[in-house]
């Protein structure tokens, strides 16, 4: 039977819009990220994503942990969702599963922080009340670039985030704050090293796309060398100058088990 709000649509991004208007109707936030958060950002480049070959395959958010019970409620009594609970496969307090059995279809949600290769923080600087229905660019740069081993979705997610989006030094929901990311990064050497290998990635992996103009290409580079710029002009603390002198020689990440049950938002 439909919940409150309704049926489970079979649309991804409907259906993603829908669970958020519902949390935020019940006064939760509940942010998009991964790959439906970027497509949300970027609109007038989901053809283009498509084009790409990226596909949707779950639905991802983060809300603050605080709100945990109300949006397990929220799922299964008005979502029309299954609630997979914590077991030693699932181990992770901050991360909860949803699952749509007709779909087979997967939703996660994730509090306070996404802790993957490196730990974003959202708790620290209310960083969710910043933007809506998704996470900040700023944020969303940093879910993909702090994967160790970036992959080419993650770097299509990019191309269209840099092709609809200018870098600034605020939080405009058209521009990505490239000095709330530079602040973070100079404080934290490993971080920045996993960043700033992947901008260098992303900088060779551009001029290989086909389906962009070279006048494209040069947007994006122009746009993704500047966010470059500003991470190395940020004065750095004194905790990342020490790390820095040992550099990759010792592992600068934390490695993620598949096997942890844990999954990457998409």
């Amino acid at each position: 039977m439909p919940g409150k709000y309704g049926p489970i649509l079979d649309d991804f991004m409907e259906e993603a819009l829908r669970i958020e208007k519902a949390a935020a109707e019940t006064g939760v936030p509940l942010r998009l990220i991964g790959c439906l958060a970027f497509r949300l950002k970027s609109p007038e480049y989901t053809d283009l994503h498509k084009k790409m070959g990226r596909e949707v395959t779950d639905i991802d958010y983060i809300s603050y942990y605080k709100h945990q019970q109300k949006i397990i409620n929220l799922f299964r009594d008005e979502l029309g969702y299954h609630w997979v609970p914590p077991s030693f496969a699932r181990a992770s307090t901050l991360r909860d599963l949803f699952i749509d059995k007709e779909r087979d279809r997967k939703v996660d949600v994730f509090y306070d922080h996404l802790d993957f290769c490196h730990n974003i923080d959202f708790k620290k600087d209310k960083r969710l009340e910043v933007d809506s229905p998704t996470i900040p660019l700023a944020e969303l740069f940093l879910e993909k670039t702090q994967i160790v081993e970036i992959n080419a979705k993650d770097l299509k997610d990019l191309i269209i985030t840099f092709l609809a989006h200018e870098v600034s030094e605020t939080d405009d929901d058209s521009k990505v704050n490239g000095y709330h990311i530079a602040k973070i990064l100079a404080d934290d050497w490993g971080f920045y090293y996993t960043v700033t290998t992947n901008i260098k990635k992303f900088i060779e992996f551009v001029p290989s796309v086909r389906e962009i103009t070279q006048e494209q290409k040069d947007l994006v580079l122009e746009r993704v060398k500047k966010l470059h710029r500003m991470i190395e002009d940020e004065p750095k603390t004194r905790g990342w100058k020490s790390r820095a002198k040992v550099g990759p020689k010792k592992r600068w990440y934390k490695i993620v088990h598949s096997m942890d049950g844990i999954r990457q938002a998409d």
